[in-house]
């Protein structure tokens, strides 16, 4: 029985390493937008620990140097935020590539699959061929 051989397992490789770059590239644009949502919420937290701070200060000077941390606080919160959007964008475009990859590779992977079930069902006729000819010879011999 002669070896299956998918005429198009080159391509259907080479779209599997795509898509694998492309998971790769996914992995990395999620990482990044996690590293942001983590950098957001600590600067939160940091504000919370401000503002308990200020709550027992009564010095002027150190309300004002609050106030200034506060507003650098919120400046950093307002560039993360924007950098978060920015890395959302990015994320779902990639998240976009993906699908399109898997796609690609599923297509040929069906073919693959349609294309072996027809060879199986050719060599399975063969050997039934065979077999009803050696059977044929072996009776035809006896008599």
């Amino acid at each position: 029985m002669k070896r299956f051989n998918f005429s198009l397992q080159k391509v259907l490789d080479f779209r599997e390493f795509e898509k694998k770059q492309a998971e790769a590239e996914l992995g990395k644009a999620v990482a990044e937008e996690a590293k942001i949502q983590n950098t957001l919420e600590m600067i939160a937290k940091v504000h919370a620990d401000s503002v308990k701070t200020a709550d027992s200060t009564s010095d002027i000077s150190g309300m004002l140097a609050l106030q200034n941390y506060f507003k650098l606080l919120d400046k950093q919160k307002e560039d993360a935020l924007m950098s978060l959007a920015q890395a959302q964008v990015i994320t779902e475009e990639k998240r976009e590539i993906m699908r399109e990859k898997m796609k690609n590779c599923k297509v040929l992977e069906n073919l693959r699959d349609k294309r072996m079930a027809a060879w199986k069902k050719e060599n399975l006729k063969e050997e039934e061929n065979t077999i009803d000819d050696i059977v044929t010879s072996k009776y035809g011999e006896s008599k």
